[in-house]
């Protein structure tokens, strides 16, 4: 019984270690600052958040072009991001200067920030 008490107790003394130093997610948005009209550009997304597992995890991050959302990525305990510190990519043709917006909410403390950019026309 003893041993069986210790051993519960280890457990969740290790699972909430990670938690513990864990933080809200958040997101750098990298993109050309401008292009032609008609390019294909590459807007990269890298998220970090220090505790990425079955308890605690970023759960979404979204991506925003002139205020509409035009991609979602959703995490859950059977779909957890690969690391701490990862990356999605979109890409998207320039029809106009744009503005770029991106989030990541990690599931227990939300978002640290909203990432901006903007890419104008050549």
């Amino acid at each position: 019984m003893k041993k069986m008490f210790l051993l519960i107790v280890s457990a969740l003394f290790f699972l909430s270690a990670g938690s513990a130093l864990a933080n809200k997610s958040t997101v750098r948005l990298e993109a050309p600052v401008n292009a032609a009209q008609g390019e294909k550009i590459k807007i990269t997304l890298f998220v970090t958040h220090s505790a990425n597992n079955f308890f605690h995890h970023t759960s979404m991050v979204s991506l925003t072009i002139n205020g509409k959302e035009v991609t979602r990525w959703e995490f859950s305990v059977f779909n957890l991001p690969e690391a701490a510190e990862f990356s999605r990519t979109f890409e998207y043709v320039m029809t106009g200067p744009i503005t770029l917006e991106s989030a990541a909410s990690c599931n227990i403390h939300g978002s640290a920030n909203t990432a901006t950019a903007t890419v104008g026309l050549q």
